[in-house]
């Protein structure tokens, strides 16, 4: 259920409040109006008459009257504190009148409904006052029923009676004033977003947090893997590297075995004749083979040669493309960064300020719920006032009503004795008549008597007279009595309908209340609120950088003690971080041991090409020297030319047979004895040793040409690999100092959220 979903029912609550409040306003004016209306007709009778009640009555009249201006003296008293409750809470919200967040027609409404709270107090004083002047006049009426006292009542009571209409009237237009306002507001809350658009938002761009976080730990694996097959490629070029310097020594020993070989057969010629024919055929087959693998070797180490230049050169082109490259990606990373920020900071103050607008809404409503509170309150006090008034009533009622009976009682027993004398005046009568009309016969003027009986007929006209009047009052007060009895049965009636009713609003004000509190309870609270709001804030701070939680390294001596939240979070944080430095450590550790063995890979390299460079002269020369030791001395200058011009090594000078012998043995005597003459046999079999060496020499420069292509494509991808693993290498250092900054920046402020929290409420 979302935040602004619940109060959509409120213009059915208020237009029943609206309808209850304005029947308790009418059934106080009658029962006011009633009560001034008795007691005008009490005095005015009593003015007419010039006579006042008997105490009795007059003390129970009082008593009623005091009961009821009590109950309305404490209703208005009790609006008055709920009425000085309100006004003085919405002072208490005049900051957020003042804030920048309400409209300048917003806080010209909330004056005017502060003024209008604030200006009948003084009418309120004035009626406290009255009151109390009219329970000093009753009291002073009890004590002593004098006419002047009387009048004085009468006055207190018109005039309390006024100042309670009045007050009633001022009530009735502020109560207007506050439904006319409510109903603006409720209009303003109402048009108002739902706050839950905002917070699937802020937890869908967590779980993609957390996806490219996963995403990202994937990558740093798959990086790992690539770094270790790179180490175990790194070990094998290691390994092929150190096979080839075996084979290059093996080369080495071969040649002068070959060497040495050659200079035994040398001297063996020179002694024996026989055998130097098998010992030169199996010396030649041998020294074919070694001549095909330098061939072969020279034309490898030719080749390598030049692919060292076409690799230098790749290597600076491929180094101006880095540079490029890495310029470009920071430059794309630098526009993507200012991009986010921006968006970031602007969704962050859309989530800030409709963060403001619905704690706002919240405390409007908060205000509104405890007005009702307090309005329920009211009616429950107010109800069990009128209950309580309504026994008193009934009593009242009661009392008069059995003295009036005692009344009619009384006057029925007097009327019974008036009727028994009136007999016996009137038997009394006819005797006396009797006995003067029996006496009077034949007599003379009347006498004495005649007197006394014409006042005793005119008293006994009064008596009847008397009579009749005291049986017409009797007859009145019957109906007196009948009609009181009929309206205080009237009443009894009304009273127990306005009860009922009353029970019911009651029972409806209740649910309401229980409903309303319902939905608060079920809208978002002011932690959850606080807590998404500091979320959003240190995301806005983290520009999209937020991490997963991590389970290592959770306690972090350096950090500073804030909130829970905080340090959860801040733990998470330093956690990722010091995994990201350890995993950049152990990075940087593995490239500068790949730098060492670079570096010694190039040294030993150099060291190679330069024992290569050696060996390769070395070669030259024994060749050369290995030629003019097979040549024969005494053929023609043609084929000495041609034999020149075949051998690569070789020079127009004639050969020294020493040269060999002196760079193998510097201490060792010069060879005086030539070497042996060729016939035309060897020649026809050199050219065909030739012709099969070349053949070999071809195969062998194709194998090895293929194998360096290998190579080389090999080389070019390890290359490119290390290549992205420097990349990853410098963006993971980036972020890393980045992510640093940032915690070490959400360190140094801890406080400052709860600080703007505060500032904002206030």
């Amino acid at each position: 259920m979302s935040l602004l979903s619940w109060p959509r029912d409120f213009p059915d609550i208020q237009r029943r409040d609206h309808q209850s409040r304005e029947e308790e306003r009418s059934k106080a004016l009658l029962a006011t109006e009633e009560v001034a209306h008795r007691s005008m007709a009490v005095l005015c009778i009593e003015e007419e008459e010039g006579d006042v009640l008997n105490d009795r009555q007059t003390v129970l009249f009082w008593v009623e009257v005091d009961a009821a201006v009590d109950v309305e003296v404490e209703t208005q008293n009790h609006n008055n504190t709920t009425t000085t409750n309100q006004g003085d809470g919405f002072p208490q919200s005049a900051p957020l009148k003042h804030t920048p967040s309400y409209t300048t027609t917003e806080a010209n409404q909330l004056d005017s409904f502060d003024c209008a709270i604030s200006l009948p107090r003084p009418a309120r004083k004035l009626l406290g006052e009255s009151t109390k002047n009219l329970k000093r006049a009753v009291k002073t009426a009890e004590s002593d029923a004098s006419p002047i006292n009387v009048k004085a009542l009468a006055s207190e009571c018109k005039s309390t009676v006024k100042s309670y209409q009045e007050e009633i009237d001022s009530l009735t237009r502020r109560c207007k004033t506050a439904e006319t306002t409510f109903l603006q507001f409720f209009t303003s809350i109402y048009e108002c977003e739902d706050p839950a658009t905002v917070l699937s938002q802020a937890l869908e761009l967590i779980r993609s947090r957390d996806a490219q976080v996963e995403n990202l730990l994937n990558g740093m694996e798959e990086l790992n893997g690539e770094v270790e097959e790179v180490g175990g490629e790194r070990d094998e070029l290691r390994v092929l590297c150190a096979e080839r310097e075996l084979e290059i020594e093996r080369l080495k020993q071969t040649l002068l075995q070959g060497v040495n070989v050659n200079d035994s057969t040398t001297n063996n010629d020179g002694s024996g004749g026989s055998g130097g024919n098998a010992l030169s055929l199996a010396e030649r087959e041998e020294l074919i083979r070694l001549r095909s693998e330098v061939a072969e070797y020279e034309v490898e180490f030719r080749g390598l040669k030049n692919q060292d230049i076409t690799i230098r050169k790749l290597e600076s082109k491929i180094v101006e493309l880095e540079e490029n490259r890495a310029e470009e990606i920071q430059r794309e990373l630098k526009k993507a960064q200012e991009e986010l920020a921006e968006s970031e900071g602007r969704r962050a103050t859309e989530a800030l300020e409709r963060e403001a607008i619905t704690a706002r809404k919240l405390q409007s409503l908060e205000l509104q719920l405890r007005a009702e509170r307090a309005g329920r309150e009211a009616s429950a006090t107010q109800l069990l006032k009128a209950e309580d008034g309504l026994g008193e009533r009934e009593a009242a009622w009661e009392a008069q009503r059995q003295i009036l009976i005692g009344d009619a009682e009384r006057l029925r027993e007097d009327l019974a004795e008036v009727g028994r004398e009136r007999d016996g005046l009137r038997l009394r009568m006819e005797a006396t008549v009797g006995g003067g009309g029996r006496d009077g016969i034949g007599s003379g003027p009347p006498s004495s008597g005649g007197v006394k009986l014409a006042d005793f007929m005119t008293e006994r006209k009064a008596y009847e007279a008397e009579i009749g009047e005291l049986s017409i009052t009797c007859s009145s007060l019957r109906e007196e009595l009948r009609l009181k009895e009929e309206s205080a049965s009237e009443d009894r009636r009304l009273l127990r309908a306005t009860i009922d009713s009353l029970e019911r609003e009651r029972t409806s004000l209740a649910n309401q209340v229980s409903s309303l509190e319902i939905r608060v309870a079920n809208a978002p609270s002011q932690d959850a609120v606080d807590k998404m709001r500091h979320e959003l804030r240190i995301l806005k701070k983290l520009e999209y950088n937020a991490v997963d939680l991590d389970g290592h390294d959770r306690d972090d001596p350096e950090m500073t003690p804030g909130s829970g939240k905080e340090g959860d979070l801040e733990s998470v944080l330093v956690a990722k971080l010091r995994k990201v430095e350890h995993d950049l450590v152990r990075e940087r550790r593995e490239k500068s041991e790949g730098n060492k063995d670079r570096e010694e890979l190039k040294k030993q390299l150099v060291v190679v090409q330069k024992s290569l460079a050696d060996a390769e002269q070395l070669i030259a020369s024994l060749e050369n020297d290995l030629q003019l030791a097979v040549a024969t001395p005494e053929s023609s200058t043609t084929q000495t030319d041609r034999s020149n011009i075949e051998i690569p090594y070789g020079s127009i000078n004639p050969p020294n047979p020493n040269t060999l012998s002196q760079i193998l043995d510097p201490k060792a005597p010069p060879v005086s004895n030539p070497p042996p003459v060729k016939t035309n046999n060897t020649a026809s079999e050199k050219a065909n040793d030739d012709h099969s060496v070349a053949t070999i020499v071809m195969a062998q420069r194709d194998r090895l040409r293929a194998r360096c292509d290998a190579l080389e494509a090999e080389r070019d991808s390890f290359k490119r690999e290390l290549q992205v693993q420097v990349q990853t290498a410098e963006s993971l250092k980036s972020d890393n100092t980045k992510l640093y900054e940032k915690v070490r920046y959400l360190q140094s402020f801890n406080v400052l959220p709860q600080i703007g929290i505060w500032t904002w409420r206030h």
